[in-house]
């Protein structure tokens, strides 16, 4: 009898191992065995290996903790690694984890829109799907699958709170779950394998109307080494914030991202005072097609990491975004 390939699963909490509390609302607290005997189909498929790391919101995930569980991930014999966790922050760590990454094994991170005691809970369907992606994604490559959709961390972003088609990526997933197969309509994303000790502290703020800019004044005296400002539309500023974030480029890398939901950010098209020319010709960097809160996670990464020419090794990957 051949041997089945075996498939660890880490479990960090979320809504997917969400059950009602007797005082008021839902909290986390199955495991990753709990999770794994909820779906029957997985028997057949695969030997799992089941280890619960935490049971938190993924608001409360860190960067020690993503970067704890790629070294995991990493010293497992497994075939395949499978992350269970909240959907709040899944896009980031996801994210983060394509960073980090440099096992073998493809590593797919999944969760749940509902949780285990409401109708059509989704958890155990997408439970199902990340193993078979996980058994048929590319060496190395970390995804994130959900709704039967394969999604490349990072182009995706969740997009509604409650919608079991919350997570969506700008060109589409490249992969789809169909009929206990997966159909690839593109490249899995490969671990970059970088390593961090200590991540810089990044702060990301966004520009809203008539603010008058003190949270950038402040910034230096709050201990960040850098921030990513979420400009208007393509990279766009008013003149107050235009002035404050070029006097911030004297104390600290300043990263131009949009707060649009998808496109790139300019850098040679509007020429007034705050436009994305003016803002680059005074030291702000601009992050591509990369999303804010994700530019912040690499920058971090890459100041933490003391690489001398991070400048370089970040232009070059936001340009491939």
């Amino acid at each position: 009898m051949e041997k089945m390939p075996v498939i660890q699963v880490f479990a960090l909490g979320g809504t997917i191992a969400m059950t009602p509390c007797a005082s008021s609302g839902v909290t986390p607290t199955l495991s990753a065995a709990d999770l794994i005997r909820a779906v029957p189909d997985l028997m057949g498929m695969a030997e799992f290996h089941a280890e619960t790391l935490v049971q938190k919101g993924s608001a409360n995930l860190t960067f020690e903790l993503i970067s704890d569980l790629c070294r995991r991930a990493e010293a497992s014999s497994a075939q395949a690694v499978i992350v269970t966790q909240g959907t709040d922050s899944m896009e980031e760590t996801s994210f983060l984890a394509s960073l980090l990454y440099k096992g073998d094994a493809p590593l797919v991170f999944t969760g749940a829109m509902r949780s285990s005691d409401q109708p059509g809970a989704d958890g155990p369907a997408n439970l199902l799907d990340a193993a078979r992606v996980a058994l048929s994604a590319p060496e190395g490559s970390v995804s994130l699958v959900m709704n039967a959709e394969v999604h490349d961390p990072w182009h995706v972003a969740k997009e509604h709170t409650s919608s079991l088609q919350a997570f969506i990526s700008e060109h589409g997933p490249v992969g789809t779950v169909v009929e206990g197969g997966v159909i690839w309509r593109g490249a899995a994303r490969t671990g970059l394998g970088y390593e961090c000790e200590r991540p810089a502290p990044v702060a990301l703020v966004s520009a809203v109307l008539d603010d008058d800019g003190r949270q950038l004044d402040a910034l230096p005296s709050l201990g960040y080494e850098a921030v990513v400002i979420e400009a208007y539309g393509a990279g766009h500023l008013s003149e107050i914030w235009a002035d404050k974030a070029a006097r911030l480029t004297e104390h600290m890398p300043v990263l131009l991202a949009s707060r649009a939901r998808a496109g790139r950010v300019f850098e040679q098209t509007y020429g007034y005072i705050g436009a994305e020319i003016d803002l680059i010709g005074r030291g702000l960097l601009p992050t591509g097609g990369m999303r804010g809160r994700k530019a912040r996670l690499l920058l971090s990464l890459l100041l933490g990491a003391e690489k001398q020419n991070w400048k370089q090794v970040f232009t070059t990957i936001v340009k491939s975004v």
